[in-house]
């Protein structure tokens, strides 16, 4: 039996807010234990408010931020196969897509960019998923994978398109 190549294109929830606020805990918590091992002090009691308040302060802004997301768009889970694209478990073929493009979303989650692909299928119907982190050159790498895919590189979009909050998804 010959195993079927499929990539995940679309990233969890924890994956999207770990890449997010990651930089930011690790700037706040090694700052904290580099200035703790090197204090003679070493206040154990300190080092552990810090590091309690700045998980608990990471923790607040990934549920709210997770719970706008979930109350103003409907992510889908979209998995790339060899000849089809599986949406929500739906297979599709090429045929029934129309476009993939690139959204840049301002003023989504406060004065961030989320960066999310939609699809656009022949019938109307368009779905969307959250892109994964971008390179160094600001390319979405599933742009890029989908690209290089010989059925879908023809309905891809090279153009990043910039909306203005949730409600212009509608």
């Amino acid at each position: 039996m010959i195993a079927k190549s499929t990539n995940i294109l679309s990233p969890t929830y924890f994956a999207f807010f770990c890449a997010r606020f990651g930089p930011i805990v690790l700037l706040v918590i090694v700052p904290t234990l580099f200035i703790y091992i090197l204090s003679e002090d070493r206040d154990l009691v300190l080092l552990l408010c810090v590091v309690i308040t700045c998980v608990i302060a990471i923790s607040f802004l990934w549920l709210s931020e997770y719970s706008r997301l979930r109350k103003n768009i409907h992510l889908s889970k979209v998995i790339l196969e060899e000849n089809t694209l599986r949406i929500d478990d739906v297979t599709y073929q090429a045929e029934q897509i129309d476009m993939i493009s690139s959204i840049g979303l301002r003023n989504a989650l406060d004065k961030y960019y989320v960066y999310l692909i939609e699809i656009k299928m022949t019938d109307g119907r368009k779905f969307y998923f959250l892109d994964k982190r971008m390179n160094w050159k600001f390319e979405s790498p599933t742009i890029r994978l989908l690209k290089k895919h010989e059925l879908l590189s023809s309905k891809t979009s090279d153009v990043q398109i910039e909306k203005d909050g949730f409600a212009s998804l509608l």
